[in-house]
């Protein structure tokens, strides 16, 4: 909805629409495990949104969804590295105007994956053994 709104209201190109589309199904996908796994961390729901506003807005603060990497220091650039938010708007920039292929947004878009997948898992894990 919101490339539609940029797209028509705004003048938004897509410079190429797979990469895009790739890159917001693997950003998607990443954030649902890290939801999954922030849902079974405490026993109270209040617990459970306490903890998902921190973690998430530490997420977003170093990964540059406040502040562009661009103006970060140095060493706030270096551990925006650990952030799934990071490597969302990176690919997703990719397919929007930064114009990258298909073999520059695999690692981006493995690294989504991967933090989706171990956060899945962890979460489901966690589940299992809290429900028994």
């Amino acid at each position: 909805l919101l490339m539609l709104v940029g797209s028509f209201i705004f003048g938004v190109r897509v410079v190429n629409p797979g990469v895009l589309l790739v890159s917001l199904v693997a950003t998607c996908l990443c954030f649902v495990g890290i939801t999954m796994m922030i849902s079974v961390m405490g026993k109270t729901e209040e617990a459970v949104g306490g903890a998902a506003w921190w973690i998430l807005l530490v997420l977003s603060m170093i990964g540059g969804g406040m502040l562009p990497l661009m103006f970060m220091p140095g060493w706030l650039k270096t551990v925006s590295h650990i952030s799934p938010v990071k490597w969302g708007i990176l690919s997703i920039e990719g397919g929007i105007w930064r114009g990258f292929t298909y073999s520059e947004i695999i690692f981006p878009v493995a690294v989504l994956l991967g933090i989706g997948i171990l956060c899945f898992t962890v979460g489901v894990t966690i589940l299992n053994r809290t429900e028994r």
